[in-house]
């Protein structure tokens, strides 16, 4: 009787708290403008849209003016015959403006195309550090929960031994027991309080993890409770989830992309000895002072030009095939790197889909183990009382309940959490699974 009031107890405090609980959602929210690896990416997919303009720039004409001013003086000494020393000096200045349209230039094409690329694959990262940060939130906010009902149980747990022990100690004084149960019930007690110490550090720890990562308290978050009823995936089939993975998974496409782009740098250098066509045209006017010129005024030449600018490389001194080398090393490890993503993404994927899968199982085959830890340990004290069983028993009994309890609270959590892991290795995890997800929680 006093068990089932102190877990009645317990539920109820857990329901009045949860009327103003920070649920999950909340906590993903809160981190979502509070956590610095969430902005550091948001910031560098930034950087990165500027990629694919700096690309269209390659492609774009160029246009410069110029200006340019100088100050002359001309001495001249003849070193024979009639002509006399002449000196002329005077000021020279002039403008011209040119623009040059590339009409054909492969390195300017390949690198554009890499540089759209890059563009791509700062979208993709920061795809990527979206769900990071929602499986981020979600581990750090269970594992918070978990250490929380770690101490509670822990607590519950001290005062069941406590009564153990007053009881062991009271029938020890009138000879109904041995000094043996007293013992064991004091060294049950010893330890509770040992793990207890254990408990409250391990949840200090998971607060400040979370505090860091939401910038919020965890004095009432929500919990999970028993609403939990486990489902197993959809569909259930590990080929579709794989298929998922492959064709859809963030960890691939980035890798592809890099892939892709590694490439780009081949056909760079490739380029580099390829000839460049370029449409220039120029126009520009120069003033010569009267000092200088030759009509005693200021002349004034006009210039301008229409061309089409060939060139050709001949030797870069080895340079482009050095470069040529580095990039095609470069690229074949990026295929490798393609290839053990590609590995990894298949056995992560397979791992969260069995962790879903037996998450259900082992939460179903704990809640009857729940059931029947509750009836052993109902049944050992009724037993004692009898004198069919002794103290040991009970506390026996006891540890049994308390760690089947909380192994019950650790696979809720888990099994929730394969289930975030199993949508983001297909590259679906969105803010509609946390939604899902925060479903469950007590609110």
């Amino acid at each position: 009787m006093k068990l089932k009031s102190s877990l009645i107890a317990l539920s109820l405090l857990g329901l009045s708290q949860g009327v103003w609980a920070t649920d999950l959602l909340q906590a993903w929210q809160a981190a979502a403008t509070f956590d610095a690896q969430i902005s550091a990416a948001r910031n560098a997919q930034i950087a990165g849209q500027e990629k694919a303009t700096q690309g269209q720039a390659l492609l774009l004409p160029k246009i410069t003016l110029s200006g340019n001013t100088a100050y002359s003086q001309t001495d001249y000494h003849p070193g024979r015959g009639p002509l006399t020393d002449t000196s002329a000096n005077g000021q020279t200045y002039g403008y011209s403006l040119s623009a040059a349209q590339p009409i054909y230039r492969a390195e300017a094409f390949a690198a554009a195309d890499q540089l759209k690329k890059q563009t791509d694959l700062a979208n993709v990262q920061f795809r990527q550090a979206e769900q990071d940060l929602i499986l981020r939130v979600a581990k750090t906010y269970f594992e918070l929960l978990a250490a929380q009902e770690k101490v509670q149980l822990v607590q519950a747990q001290k005062q069941a031994v406590g009564e153990q022990l007053a009881f062991a100690k009271k029938s020890f004084e009138v000879g109904v027991a041995t000094i043996t149960d007293t013992d064991e019930a004091q060294a049950s007690y010893d330890s509770i309080l040992a793990a207890e110490i254990v408990a409250q550090n391990d949840l200090a720890v998971k607060s400040s993890a979370f505090s860091l990562l939401t910038g919020l308290n965890d004095s009432q978050l929500a919990t999970i409770g028993d609403r939990v009823q486990p489902q197993p995936p959809v569909p259930n089939d590990l080929a579709s989830w794989l298929q998922k993975a492959q064709n859809s998974s963030l960890s691939n496409t980035g890798q592809q992309l890099a892939l892709d782009i590694a490439s780009r740098e081949i056909d760079k250098y490739k380029a580099v000895s390829a000839p460049t066509l370029d449409l220039v045209a120029s126009y520009g006017n120069d003033w010569t002072g009267s000092g200088l010129s030759r009509s005693g005024g200021t002349d004034q030449t006009s210039s301008g030009a229409i061309k089409l600018q060939l060139s050709i490389p001949i030797y870069t001194g080895g340079d482009r095939s050095s470069k040529l080398r580095e990039a095609a090393a470069k690229k074949a490890q990026q295929s490798d790197t393609v290839e053990a993503t590609r590995r990894d993404v298949e056995q992560a994927t397979k791992q969260a889909f069995l962790g879903v899968n037996a998450g259900a199982a082992q939460i179903r085959a704990l809640q009857q183990v729940l059931k029947s830890s509750e009836s052993l340990l109902a049944s050992s004290k009724l037993g004692r009382e009898v004198g069919v069983r002794t103290t040991i028993d009970v506390l026996n009994a006891e540890q049994k309940y308390y760690a089947t309890r909380y192994d019950l609270i650790v696979a809720r959590y888990t099994y929730l959490y394969a289930r975030l892991l199993l949508a983001a290795s297909a590259g679906e995890l969105a803010e509609k699974d946390l939604i899902a997800v925060n479903e469950w929680l007590l609110k």
